[in-house]
């Protein structure tokens, strides 16, 4: 297993007890929406902006975002690599569309199963996590 993780930024979007989930064209696993924190971005809070504005076609309010945690777990498709997300959590005013890569947006109940393929760190981390504190 690589010693290196991928490192990204991710938006924890939460409406009524569902949680924003996005698949990239290509994919067939469920992420947070986000991404790799670039070269250019001058913090993890300008490649969230980044990401979001390119993933849902929509701006984010800085002084709305609050950091939630850091998850990690296998990445998906690269099982040998660890994928490390910094969470924020922040609304979504406003409708979301799926742009750029993402091929398809799911509001994933909390409260029900999940039996659509996610990402390891969204099943094994992030859900349980969300699941606990809202209880």
């Amino acid at each position: 297993m690589s010693r290196t993780p991928i490192n990204k930024v991710g938006l924890c979007v939460l409406r009524e007890g569902r949680l924003l989930l996005a698949r990239s064209r290509g994919s067939d696993v469920f992420q947070i929406p986000g991404g790799k924190v670039e070269a250019g971005d001058a913090d993890d809070i300008a490649a969230l902006e980044r990401e979001i504005e390119e993933e849902l076609g929509m701006r984010l309010d800085r002084g709305g975002l609050s950091y939630v945690g850091t998850f990690s777990a296998p990445a998906a498709g690269q099982s040998h690599r660890i994928v490390q997300v910094k969470l924020y959590e922040g609304g979504a005013p406003g409708e979301v569309a799926a742009c750029s890569e993402i091929e398809e947006l799911l509001w994933l109940d909390l409260g029900g199963a999940t039996d659509r393929n996610l990402s390891a760190v969204v099943q094994d981390q992030i859900v349980p996590f969300l699941r606990a504190r809202v209880v």
